[in-house]
């Protein structure tokens, strides 16, 4: 019989929103929300990149990515740019503040990342990310 908390699609969508809740709270004090800290991350893996890049990336809508930059931009953090080359597009680019408290959230997902792996091994990392891509390419 079926047994949902044995269940690894239960197990893994429960551990994950307890991570990006834990994540929220470290962030919270520092005003910034975990949405806010993964655009950050993507925005300074390039000079820029476009909104629809970045919806992709992020794998959220093209309209809740449009109100995310909206906040960001009023927050200082980013600017919206005309492609020089296809006036279609609008490239997103990080601000001065934006570069800046990027490199000061970076660590925390570094904290993060080191209390989730905690007693964990490389090995055991590795293997457990390449189940997930499994798991992802049997529903995919």
């Amino acid at each position: 019989m079926f047994d949902l908390e044995t269940c690894v699609a239960f197990i893994t969508n429960n551990t994950a929103k307890k991570i990006a809740e834990a994540f929220n709270e470290r962030l919270q004090p520092l005003g910034i929300t975990r949405v806010q800290w993964i655009a950050l991350y993507f925005l300074g893996e390039k000079e820029s990149i476009t909104q629809k890049e970045l919806a992709e990336k992020m794998n959220i809508k093209d309209s809740t990515l449009a109100r995310l930059i909206d906040r960001m931009e009023k927050e200082g953090y980013v600017e919206r740019v005309k492609n020089s080359g296809d006036r279609r597009f609008t490239n997103l680019v990080l601000t001065a503040k934006g570069s800046k408290s990027r490199e000061k959230y970076l660590v925390e997902g570094e904290k993060l990342s080191a209390q989730c792996s905690k007693n964990i091994s490389k090995e055991e990392i590795e293997i457990f990310t390449k189940v997930l891509k499994k798991m992802l390419d049997n529903i995919s």
